[in-house]
């Protein structure tokens, strides 16, 4: 169910990336004893698109992490709000903008709601929207009260029960994206920053492959049987 989630989800968010580089996540695992609740999946920072995150989700399993309780994505949703902020400001400085989506999925409910509503509120000013995709079949009421918890003008998370839309690509596509745009657009109104201007490009820029050869046939039957060609074509012996 995760892979097909993790699939799933990332072919609606995945094309907003220009780079398509992912840095990957993972929390509630315990390591030389002790549980994490923010950890490296993979070797690398990023990784490049679905397989690479699907390969780094693999690799986790390997490394001698043992999936522990509680789930607390706390820590995560810190680290995403600053790597988010961070991002912003540097594509300010380049005359450019930057917002993040941060993907969560779980199996289960966190173990303190209040905590993690919190945080949510605490990192609201952060150009960031958080998706909480539930995988499974557990109790995810507290997961729609994160949902519902923060001030509208400060809420930055939805949740989407996946075992509900799994089997509707529209349907998943129209929950996954349901309240980004406003998120977006209420960000950026926050903060006083206007839109870029459109990408205009130039003739020049637009690579128009050349069309294959089209070759008109008119086909017949032969005497024996044999598919002929009657028009067009190379003819190679008759038969074809």
């Amino acid at each position: 169910d995760y892979e097909k989630a993790i699939t799933s989800i990332l072919h609606v968010l995945a094309p907003y990336d220009s780079n398509q580089q992912f840095p990957v996540w993972g929390f509630g695992a315990k390591y030389g004893g002790v549980v994490r609740h923010c950890f490296q999946c993979g070797p690398e920072a990023e990784v490049h698109g679905t397989e690479g995150i699907i390969n780094a989700y693999h690799q986790t399993f390997k490394s001698g992490l043992i999936m522990s309780g509680p789930t607390v994505f706390d820590e995560v949703l810190q680290k995403a709000a600053a790597k988010a902020q961070a991002s912003q400001n540097e594509a300010a400085a380049q005359g450019k903008q930057a917002y993040t989506v941060l993907l969560i999925l779980t199996d289960g409910a966190v173990s303190d709601p209040g905590a993690t509503a919190r945080v949510l509120q605490q990192i609201g000013t952060a150009p960031l929207s958080v998706v909480i995709v539930g995988v499974g079949s557990a109790d995810f009421t507290t997961m729609q009260f994160l949902d519902d918890a923060s001030p509208s003008h400060l809420d930055i998370a939805q949740f989407v029960p996946f075992n509900q839309y799994r089997d509707s690509s529209v349907s998943l596509s129209a929950q996954t994206l349901n309240e980004i745009p406003d998120q977006l657009v209420n960000y950026f109104q926050r903060n006083s920053i206007q839109p870029l201007p459109p990408v205009v490009r130039a003739d020049e820029d637009i690579v128009v492959e050349e069309e294959e050869a089209e070759i008109d046939l008119s086909l017949d039957f032969g005497d024996d049987g044999e598919i002929v060609v009657a028009a067009g074509g190379t003819d190679q012996g008759g038969a074809w």
